[in-house]
């Protein structure tokens, strides 16, 4: 489930930042119809991302405080319309409203991005949502974390994980578009240089507290590595046995 839903965040991350790089260049800036698909492009898929962030949010939130084992096969489903399908609305909306003229191109930044009022209503409004309910989610995690630390039956080392685990989330899910917020006014450049260095690490998290601090994916690493070492012995044994066999057909 949890793999499910990493997979679906890191491709519409991946996506964003393809879209972003690949279209603010010069010739997607020159031609209006190319920067407003480009607008549109990163505004839908930037809501997706947001949208996949509180699916693993609320996912965590359902593992830890609730017995969520019923609904498992239809999460998922919902999660995955959901997820894709309110960003597609959204943007929908914001084209069909004024005829497109929404998406612009700002000239003092050189990008393709909503027009004032769209991007506050279009934008903000849901991503304002989406990190107050992951901040929500993120709190009654840590107050079921803290109320299993009498339970004998977590084991320290699994508890200690899980805080890690949800330390990172809090930082991915919330903390560089927080930056983003307070991004205007004279303190605009200090905020926008931690919203673009926290974004620009998110991949990093994800590796650190999604792969690396997990002991299952670090199972399957370990026996990947060791399946790989036994078959290179294996192969220089037969080199080996082969080699030796020749000689002694030689010698005789």
């Amino acid at each position: 489930m949890s793999s499910k839903i990493l997979v679906n965040l890191c491709i519409s991350l991946a996506i964003t930042n393809i879209i972003f790089l690949a279209g603010m260049q010069p010739y997607a800036l020159k031609v209006s119809a190319a920067c407003k698909a480009v607008a549109a492009l990163l505004h839908y898929f930037l809501l997706a991302s947001l949208m996949w962030m509180a699916v693993e949010a609320c996912h965590v939130c359902l593992v830890s405080v609730i017995v969520f084992k019923t609904y498992q096969s239809h999460f998922i489903l919902k999660s995955s319309i959901l997820s894709w399908g309110l960003p597609a609305v959204i943007v929908t909306i914001t084209l069909a409203i004024n005829y497109t003229n929404n998406y612009i191109r700002i000239e003092h930044a050189q990008v393709c991005w909503l027009s004032e009022i769209p991007f506050y209503a279009a934008f903000l409004a849901p991503v304002g949502t989406i990190l107050i309910f992951n901040v929500i989610m993120f709190f009654l995690v840590i107050l079921r974390l803290i109320a299993m630390q009498n339970n004998k039956l977590l084991q320290h080392e699994t508890r200690r994980l899980r805080f890690l685990g949800i330390f990172g989330l809090f930082f991915l899910f919330g903390l560089s578009w927080v930056f983003a917020f307070f991004a205007v006014g004279e303190a605009a450049e200090v905020f926008q240089i931690l919203f673009v260095t926290f974004s620009a690490f998110q991949g990093t998290f994800i590796f650190l507290f999604y792969c690396i601090y997990k002991k299952d994916t670090r199972d399957i690493i370990c026996s990947c590595i060791c399946k790989q070492k036994k078959e290179k012995a294996s192969k220089v044994l037969r080199t080996y046995k082969s080699s030796g066999d020749g000689t002694a057909e030689m010698n005789t």
